[in-house]
């Protein structure tokens, strides 16, 4: 089963696929991650969403991932 991801394609091509971190915020406004994400747009093949960063309570990674795909960025959770 293959799927769209522009990361998927990436990798299968045998090319260096360039990731980034996307830290939730410690709150539930989507704005942060909204500007996290327009600084990624076009740079990076994926986006690693990190869960419990810090071991402090923050938004959850997927609906982080949620807010990210929103942006045109593809999550990886």
């Amino acid at each position: 089963m293959k799927s769209a991801s522009r990361l998927e394609k990436v990798l299968t091509a045998g090319h260096f696929a360039v990731t980034s971190e996307l830290g939730p915020p410690q709150s539930s406004n989507p704005e942060a991650i909204k500007k996290k994400a327009q600084y990624c747009l076009g740079k990076v093949d994926g986006v690693n969403i990190t869960d419990n960063q810090t071991a402090i309570v923050r938004m959850s990674s997927v609906a982080s991932g949620v807010i990210a795909i929103s942006c045109g960025l593809e999550p990886i959770v």
